[in-house]
């Protein structure tokens, strides 16, 4: 068995999470057995809107330590963020995830992005709100967190909140197993 301690409660990245899991169990067979997982909140240490790539993978790589200085017995340690970054005169919405193992080998693994809306953007970064109340007073739903998220609004749910932390989660995990990390 393996155990993941996931520095989130929220279904949407938990569900991505295990999704991710389950894909890369079918490339390494070390990840073919069964998994438990404790989920926990812990605190990123950076903003709670993170505003640029940096920031947000420093986010999770602050969550996955938290949860292995926490006393937590796993074999990985999982930090999640979302954030956006602006690259030219456009800013875009990714998912990171930072895996830990026990031995204190750690990886990121980044999703694709999608672009932020002019508005939103400028919601974002030139009056400096949190992209969840952002997206409260523009679509009416309260906590967009905790369905499809952003991503799921802006692309009519064909790439979600799961979706966006799963291909994060497999990115993180194969350096673990892939032979070409290890040369």
């Amino acid at each position: 068995m393996l155990k993941f301690a996931v520095g989130t409660t929220r279904a949407p990245k938990v569900d991505g999470i295990k999704a991710g899991l389950e894909a890369c169990a079918l490339r390494y067979p070390e990840l073919s057995v069964q998994k438990e997982f404790v989920l926990q909140s812990t605190a990123s240490g950076v903003s709670d809107m993170p505003l640029s790539i940096e920031e947000t993978m420093q986010g999770a790589k602050n969550r996955a330590h938290a949860l292995a200085s926490e006393g937590i017995d796993a074999d990985y340690y999982v930090g999640i963020e979302g954030g956006t970054s602006r690259f030219g005169d456009k800013a875009y919405l990714f998912g990171t995830v930072y895996v830990l193992n026990r031995a204190g080998e750690g990886h990121f693994g980044i999703s694709p992005m999608i672009e932020v809306p002019s508005k939103v953007d400028s919601m974002l970064y030139e009056e400096g709100k949190e992209l969840g109340p952002v997206m409260a007073e523009l679509s009416g739903k309260v906590d967009i967190r905790s369905e499809n998220g952003s991503m799921g609004a802006w692309s009519e749910d064909m790439f979600t909140r799961k979706d966006e932390f799963e291909v994060a989660m497999k990115a993180s995990m194969a350096p673990f197993f892939n032979r070409y990390y290890r040369l």
